[in-house]
C-alpha cells in the first residue's frame, strides 16, 4: 500500500510540475543573447511553488473572515448553486491575493535582474510555480473523485490553460518590477494588469457556474473557449516581449 501511494504521488507531482517547466525553459528560450541562470529561475519557481501559495491562502483566510464566511478553494465554485460571495472570491480576492503574494517574490529577486526581460522572465518562473503546486491540488482531487479518465483531463486541460496563465499575469508584474529597477517607474499598473488577466481569466473559466442546468453546459464551452484565447494571445504577447532587443 505504502509503494502504491508513493507511485500516486510521484505521478501527480510529475504532471503537475514537469509541464510547469518545460514551459518556463521555453519562455527563458526566446530571443538571444544572455539568458537567466537556472539556478535564479529555480529560486524564483519554489518561490512560487511554495511561498507564494502559502502567503495565498493566509491572504483568502483574512479575505474569507472578513467577509463572514468559511475559507474554501478555487475550484468549490464549480459545485452546485454557487453564492455571490464565491464568484467574488475567485473573481475578485482570489486574483488580488495571489498576485500579490507572487509579486513579493519578484521584489526579492529583482536583485538578480540583470535586465528587464529578466522581470519577465522571472515572473514566467513564479507565476509557473504557483500554478504547478496548485496543478498538484486540482488533480489529486480529480484522482480521488473521478479517477484516471477526470484526472487526466484535469492534468490536460489546466496544463494548457491556467498554468500558462498564472505564468502570463505574473511575467506582467515581473516587467513591472524590472522598470521600476532600471528606469525608476511604477510597477502599479503592471501589477493590476496581472490581476485582471488573473481575474478575467477566472471569469471565463467559471462562466458555467453563472447560469442554470439548462445553460451551464452551452456557457462553459463558451468560457472555455475564451479562455483558452486569453491564453494563446498572452503567451504570444509575453513570448515577443520578451524577444524583444528593447529589453536587453
Amino acid at each position: 500500500m505504502a509503494s502504491a501511494g508513493t507511485a500516486v504521488l510521484s505521478i501527480l507531482a510529475l504532471s503537475s510540475f514537469l509541464p510547469a517547466l518545460v514551459f518556463l525553459a521555453w519562455f527563458r528560450s526566446a530571443g538571444r543573447g544572455r539568458k537567466e541562470q537556472w539556478s535564479q529561475l529555480t529560486m524564483a519557481f519554489l518561490f512560487g511553488a511554495v511561498a507564494a501559495i502559502i502567503i495565498a491562502l493566509l491572504l483568502e483566510a483574512i479575505a474569507a473572515a472578513l467577509l463572514s464566511h468559511p475559507i474554501f478553494r478555487e475550484y468549490e465554485f464549480l459545485a452546485a448553486d454557487p453564492s455571490l460571495f464565491t464568484f467574488v472570491m475567485v473573481v475578485l480576492v482570489a486574483p488580488i491575493a495571489e498576485e500579490s503574494a507572487k509579486i513579493l517574490g519578484l521584489f526579492r529577486m529583482s536583485r538578480y535582474m540583470a535586465q528587464q526581460r529578466s522581470g519577465l522572465v522571472f515572473g514566467v518562473a513564479i507565476g509557473l510555480g504557483f500554478a504547478a503546486t496548485e496543478n498538484l491540488l486540482y488533480e489529486g482531487a480529480a484522482l480521488s473523485q473521478g479517477g484516471v479518465a477526470m484526472f487526466l483531463a484535469v492534468a490536460l486541460v489546466r496544463s494548457f490553460s491556467s498554468a500558462l496563465m498564472h505564468g502570463c499575469a505574473t511575467s506582467m508584474s515581473g516587467y513591472g518590477v524590472a522598470r521600476k529597477k532600471f528606469s525608476r517607474k511604477s510597477w502599479l499598473p503592471y501589477y493590476l494588469l496581472a490581476v485582471f488577466m488573473h481575474a478575467l481569466f477566472n471569469l471565463f473559466a467559471s462562466l458555467g457556474g453563472l447560469f442554470g442546468d439548462d445553460l451551464s453546459t452551452a456557457a462553459s464551452m463558451i468560457g472555455l473557449l475564451f479562455a483558452f484565447a486569453l491564453v494563446l494571445f498572452s503567451v504570444k504577447a509575453v513570448r515577443e516581449k520578451i524577444n524583444s532587443r528593447a529589453l536587453r
